[in-house]
C-alpha cells in the first residue's frame, strides 16, 4: 500500500480531466467515468483491484442488457486510484438513471463513484433527475454534509471501506 501525495492526486485529477476531454472530442456522445471513493493518502487498499473489476463488470452488464452501444472503453490503474471510461451512444440522463442503482444496490456499490458526462463535459447529477443525494457511509446523513464538515476521520472512513472490501468474494 503506497501513500499518494497531494501533488500526485492533483496531477491525477488533471490527467482524468484531459482523458475525459479527449474522449469527448473523439467520441462526442455520453461518457461514463468510474472511480472508487477512497479517502486518505492510500488509494489502492487491499481489495480495490477486485472492487474496481466488479464495478466495471456491473456497468458493462447494464450496457449489454440495455443494448447500449459501447464505442470505446479504457482503464487507468495507478497508485492514485483506478478509473474506467466508457464512451457510449445513449442519452446521458437515462444513462445516469441506470448507473444510480449500481451505486446504491449494496455496500460495495456505495464506494463506486459513477459520473455520467454530457458531450459538453458537464456531469448529470442525481438531484436533477429527482434522485436523493448520496448518503454517508457511516451515519447516513447526506455525504456532502459530512464531507464538508469533516464529521468523520479518514481513519474511520478507511476502516469502514476496508470492511466493505473484505466482503468481496
Amino acid at each position: 500500500m503506497e501513500n499518494v501525495s497531494l501533488m500526485e492526486m492533483l496531477d491525477a485529477r488533471e490527467m482524468r480531466c484531459r482523458i475525459q476531454q479527449q474522449l469527448l472530442l473523439s467520441y462526442p456522445k455520453t461518457l461514463i467515468c468510474l472511480t472508487l471513493n477512497i479517502p486518505g493518502p492510500v488509494k489502492v487498499l487491499p481489495g480495490v483491484p477486485d472492487a474496481f473489476e466488479i464495478g466495471c463488470r456491473r456497468i458493462e452488464a447494464v450496457l449489454l442488457e440495455r443494448r447500449i452501444p459501447l464505442l470505446h472503453s479504457e482503464a487507468v490503474r495507478e497508485k492514485t486510484g483506478y478509473e474506467a471510461f466508457y464512451c457510449i451512444d445513449a442519452p446521458p440522463d437515462s444513462v445516469k438513471a441506470l448507473m444510480i442503482p449500481l451505486e446504491d444496490q449494496d455496500r460495495l456499490g456505495r464506494i463506486f463513484d459513477i459520473d455520467v458526462l454530457r458531450t459538453d463535459g458537464t456531469k448529470v447529477s442525481r438531484e436533477e433527475l429527482g434522485f436523493p443525494s448520496r448518503r454517508c457511509l457511516l451515519c447516513s446523513r447526506p455525504a456532502q454534509v459530512c464531507s464538508r464538515s469533516r464529521s468523520h476521520s479518514v481513519d474511520q472512513l478507511t476502516a469502514e471501506i476496508s470492511r466493505i472490501l473484505k466482503t468481496i468474494k
